[in-house]
């Protein structure tokens, strides 16, 4: 299940919905995830964010 921090808006998945943010440590801001954003996160999850890009010289 995905979790959103409403204070500093982390996204966490975990089974149980946590009573503190991980991210800022705020207590009681955690709210389950909207559809959208559940979805948004789990593509997210897929994106390789590890793969260099090459960028051309300017000019």
């Amino acid at each position: 299940m995905v979790f959103v921090c409403d204070h500093c808006h982390f996204e966490l998945e975990a089974a149980a919905k946590p009573c503190q943010c991980p991210d800022c440590g705020k207590v009681g801001h955690i709210r389950t995830a909207t559809a959208e954003e559940g979805q948004a996160f789990q593509a997210r999850k897929l994106e390789d964010v590890w793969c260099d890009v090459v960028l051309a010289p300017a000019g």
